[in-house]
């Protein structure tokens, strides 16, 4: 059986749990912070499935993907750890993207990385269960993750059974990552010609996209293929297509950017990606989408307080 991985998503469908806010969290060692975090987790009830809790283009993709493939879908989540999209699970404001003030990282000593972190949260038991599915079958991992996750995973996927066979397939957004270098033969080489595609979005959700493209495009044609294979047929399909021509925008500053997204909330009922795409396509704004999510996380925390 196929088993897709893909990111949680700071979109939720829910309100975060007062207890589970990574800003009020007091900064600490990565044992003592990992401690805390753990234990106001446990002490929380859930309040839904996973592939409920979050939100998005990006996981919307994923779940689309894994139906498409029949597939298993777990999700990498920063807060949780590895979690199934059927485990109920609690509502969290908590990150590793460095900047935000939901990022775990603050709260650490400097130098403390993503991996790290995961390492602290990440439980055997959970562990056990995916790769436990991993090695029932000889079927693909497919990994949907966005820069800053694959830096967070990049040591755990190569601890899995389907790495040492040669059964993980990547897909992220960033040309300019500088992925493992013994995950590198496993990464499908998707580029930004394929926004000039069928299916075109932001970077934000480029490798949940992609993978989608994977499932249905691909993989039916070279069920067995290797990773080369599987990588010529990705680089056959992106000679298709041209990478879009981009638009050049009015630059704001942040204060004015922010004016202009706490005006705009509510026309797309706080929906990042929409917001986002109006912000470019409808009011002609330059924002580059790590600027944007900071941005965007500043005005959800001013909109959640009481």
């Amino acid at each position: 059986m196929t088993v897709i991985l893909t990111a949680c998503t700071m979109r939720k469908r829910f309100s975060p749990d007062p207890s589970l806010i990574a800003a009020r969290l007091s900064s600490g060692t990565l044992r003592s912070v990992g401690n805390d975090w753990r234990s106001r987790v446990a002490g929380t009830a859930g309040v839904a499935e996973a592939s409920h809790v979050y939100a998005g283009r990006a996981m919307l993709e994923a779940k689309s993907a894994a139906s498409k493939a029949n597939a298993r879908l777990f999700i990498a989540s920063a807060g949780l750890g590895l979690v199934e999209e059927s485990d109920i699970i609690p509502a969290y404001d908590l990150t590793v993207v460095k900047g935000l003030p939901s990022s775990i990282l603050s709260k650490l000593p400097v130098g403390t990385t993503e991996g790290e972190w995961w390492d602290e949260i990440s439980t055997q038991d959970k562990i056990a269960r995916f790769e436990a599915l991993l090695k029932a079958d000889d079927g693909l991992l497919l990994v949907a993750l966005p820069a800053n996750y694959l830096r967070m995973l990049s040591k755990f996927l190569k601890t899995l059974s389907a790495f040492a066979d040669g059964r993980i397939r990547i897909f992220t957004g960033s040309e300019q990552l500088e992925i493992d270098a013994e995950l590198k033969p496993c990464l499908m080489p998707y580029d930004h010609r394929f926004n000039g595609g069928p299916a075109p979005g932001t970077l934000g959700d480029f490798a949940q996209r992609t993978l989608r493209h994977f499932v249905t495009e691909v993989l039916p044609t070279s069920p067995s293929g290797d990773t080369s294979d599987h990588a010529a047929r990705v680089l056959s399909a992106l000679n298709q297509w041209d990478r879009p021509v981009a638009k050049a925008g009015v630059r704001l500053n942040d204060d004015d950017l922010l004016k202009t997204i706490r005006e705009e909330w509510d026309s797309v009922q706080g929906r990042s990606t929409r917001l986002l795409r109006k912000l470019r396509d409808d009011l002609g704004i330059a924002c580059e989408q790590g600027r944007f999510a900071r941005l965007a996380a500043t005005v959800r925390a001013e909109r959640a307080q009481p």
